[in-house]
């Protein structure tokens, strides 16, 4: 991949957010999948159980192709998390390879070329196991619960929201644009048509002059509801907003922090204004110690002028 034929790749990371909105948005997770198929191990079930070395080596190797700014949190979350979901959507490509082949048994004598061999037979040990095929069909019962859905397919809402420009400032809007089905003239599930219905309910009882986009994203979030770390209706690639706990939770710690260097900060200042007028004592004792010492000289040097021969 000659992704750095004129150097690093620009990357336009809005603030608040965990994906590029730019052109290059598909060169960053092409090359961010090939590091993944490359030089991540693969021996690990998911992301998180990685060991910092290789997470921090694989997102050197990611640092190494794009411009970023390091000193960003959203910057950093958006290499860490793109690397955790290209490595959990490899580790499911494998395991469809393995589900793929008719018994456990031949799955082992047919390794995968994508991995290293001892690799592969550790996935199959994990995948054949009681354990990984409870928590597996599991999952399948889970997805089959989920009412809200969304049309956007393998695209992030990050770049909808750049592609629909202005009128993504309405999360509203936005809402339905992302869930509302054009080929069936329908919402993707029940479920979301009741949520966008409670939106529409919510801004029909103010007044028009009311029903700003920033009113709109207020009734938005509201209906859709809040989770820890996770903007809801929004997905992963943008950074919630704190919810109003902990804002609270939030202000109470500044506030807490704020008195506490006041009063470091007064602290300080008595100690320097004593610190002040000791510097201006030890300079009044100066001074007089020079005028004592002038004039001790002056009359040492009359002493010595009265003692010298030839003045008597």
């Amino acid at each position: 991949m000659k992704l750095r034929k004129h150097g690093l790749i620009p990357l336009k990371i809005n603030d608040g957010e965990r994906a590029p909105s730019c052109e290059n948005a598909v060169f960053f997770t092409t090359r961010v999948t090939w590091i993944i198929k490359h030089h991540a191990t693969m021996a690990q079930n998911t992301w998180d159980a990685i060991d910092t070395q290789e997470k921090e080596e694989l997102i050197n190797r990611v640092r190494a192709n794009f411009i970023l700014d390091w000193s960003k949190r959203n910057h950093r979350e958006m290499v860490e998390k793109n690397l955790g979901k290209k490595f959990n959507d490899f580790h499911y490509q494998l395991h469809k390879i393995y589900m793929g082949c008719a018994t456990h048994g031949e799955a082992l004598l047919k390794p995968t070329s994508l991995v290293e061999s001892d690799v592969w037979k550790k996935l199959c040990g994990r995948w054949g196991s009681d354990e990984f095929k409870k928590i597996s069909n599991q999952n399948k019962v889970n997805r089959k619960r989920q009412h809200v859905n969304h049309t956007a397919g393998r695209k992030s809402f990050v770049r909808l929201i750049q592609e629909m420009g202005p009128s993504s400032s309405n999360l509203v809007n936005f809402y339905k644009e992302t869930r509302w089905s054009k080929k069936k003239g329908a919402f993707v599930t029940p479920m979301t048509e009741t949520l966008y219905n409670n939106m529409i309910e919510k801004l029909d009882e103010m007044e028009l002059e009311e029903r700003t986009d920033e009113a709109a994203n207020i009734i938005f979030r509201d209906v859709i509801g809040h989770r820890s770390g996770y903007a809801r209706g929004l997905g992963v690639s943008v950074i919630p907003e704190p919810r109003p706990s902990s804002m609270s939770a939030q202000f109470e710690h500044l506030a807490q922090e704020n008195e506490k260097h006041k009063n470091e900060a007064m602290m300080y200042k008595t100690e320097l204004d004593d610190l002040k007028r000791e510097v201006r004592q030890l300079l009044v004792w100066q001074q007089s110690y020079d005028q004592r010492m002038n004039l001790f000289e002056c009359d040492l040097e009359r002493v010595s002028n009265r003692d010298t021969p030839g003045n008597v």
